[in-house]
């Protein structure tokens, strides 16, 4: 398995460019809801699936001759959302998902894929895009290896970016564990956005609450506008830039705090909690501030990331009592509560610091894993950017129940 890395540049397209994505992107959003409703169908009535290459066909032999304006759109491009609406399908069929939904006009994410005949010209400050052509862009680092694919996206802001798919041609660098490991706790809480068991600690920049006031005040303007006026788009328009600057601000300082642990700590293992964030969205008097954490966006990032540099990734099961454990004689405190920061040990008399302890425990959680210990070696889930990627990561549980796979059926469709 090739490393593969994703590169985002901003792009400055024309106005005929603009108005060509969007077209694409409507061209795609059809096709999704078209398709979406034919699968959900035909399986209601006739208990039949379809694979990508059913819904491929249904495409060239009844939606295009239906609908000539969808030759807009590449092929290619229309061929990659029946792509991603059979994944889609055989995760919920795998209860890893809901069931897809329609997409609508002015609320899903405008983007689109390119899989082919793409190209990234780094000298002149531009990418090609098929059925756009040449397009202005920052390139502010040269990409190396080959181009698999770009992703176009429109943001509610009007700004542009490409994703673009490289893979460099090297292999994957297996994880290697000396023979007395360095391992590194990570404990993610709200108050400091990660404690290390080194002492490291990362503040929670908190941008949200920084820029919450500008928020309200442009909302309640918003609300008092005609909808669909000028003044209501460009109100609009402005609350939509400063979403995009608040999320820029937090995955800068996420990606730097990952980079920071995974490179800077010079850790041979990174041990993580399992966090039920779903869960934790239930509670509505932090549901805001968690979301602000991006607690899973953390994870992801470490994921990765320890790929990249052949780290080891250990994730303790939910569970694991880290927080309420003595990490110095082992006593449970089952008294402990979201309000208690520090805790004395009645037994050994040691003063703890809740996330300093809960650090020190999925240390101590991590080694004993290494030793083989804590259960078998499971990969965690793949990064959204990249489906190849693979990162080893050892859990607690004895075993996981996988579900079967559900195959859709290679028939072909329908058509009448």
């Amino acid at each position: 398995m090739y490393m593969q890395k994703a590169y985002r540049f901003r792009l400055y397209p024309a106005d005929e460019q603009r108005g060509q994505m969007t077209r694409i992107i409507g061209c795609c959003r059809f096709v999704w809801n078209r398709l979406l409703e034919y699968s959900s169908k035909s399986y209601k009535r006739r208990g039949e699936r379809h694979s990508a290459y059913d819904l491929n066909n249904f495409i060239a032999h009844t939606l295009k001759p239906a609908y000539p304006w969808l030759t807009d759109a590449p092929a290619q491009t229309l061929q990659c959302v029946s792509a991603d609406l059979s994944a889609a399908f055989k995760a919920f069929f795998r209860k890893d998902a809901d069931y897809p939904k329609f997409k609508k006009k002015h609320r899903s994410k405008k983007s689109f894929r390119i899989p082919q005949k793409g190209k990234v010209d780094a000298d002149n400050n531009r990418i090609y895009v098929q059925g756009v052509g040449w397009v202005d862009a920052v390139i502010h680092r040269k990409p190396s290896g080959k181009l698999k694919n770009i992703t176009v996206t429109v943001n509610p802001s009007g700004s542009v970016y490409a994703s673009c798919l490289f893979e460099d041609g090297f292999e994957v660098p297996s994880p290697v564990i000396p023979v007395k490991p360095k391992v590194l706790g990570i404990d993610l809480n709200l108050e400091r956005l990660a404690v290390c068991s080194d002492g490291t600690e990362y503040g929670n920049p908190r941008v949200l609450k920084q820029h919450e006031k500008r928020l309200k005040h442009l909302q309640r303007m918003l609300a008092k506008k005609r909808k669909g006026s000028e003044n209501w788009k460009k109100l609009r328009t402005e609350i939509a830039v400063l979403h995009e600057k608040v999320a820029n601000i937090r995955k800068d300082a996420i990606h730097k705090m990952t980079k920071s642990i995974v490179c800077d700590s010079q850790a041979d293992a990174i041990v993580i909690e399992d966090l039920n964030v779903s869960g934790m969205f239930r509670n509505h008097k932090l549901s805001k501030h968690i979301q602000d954490a991006s607690f899973y966006e953390i994870r992801r990032q470490i994921e990765y990331k320890s790929l990249w540099y052949g780290k080891t990734l250990i994730a303790a099961d939910r569970f694991f009592a880290s927080s309420r454990t003595c990490s110095v004689c082992g006593w449970h405190n089952d008294g402990l509560t979201l309000r208690d920061r520090e805790w004395e040990c009645p037994v050994c008399h040691t003063r703890h610091d809740r996330d300093r302890n809960s650090a020190l425990n999925l240390e101590s959680f991590g080694l004993s894993a290494l030793a083989g210990d804590a259960g078998e070696v499971k990969p965690p889930e793949m990064p959204a950017v990249d489906e190849s990627r693979v990162c080893t990561c050892i859990r607690s549980m004895a075993s996981v129940n996988e579900e079967k796979d559900h195959g859709y059926s290679m028939e072909a469709p329908k058509l009448a």
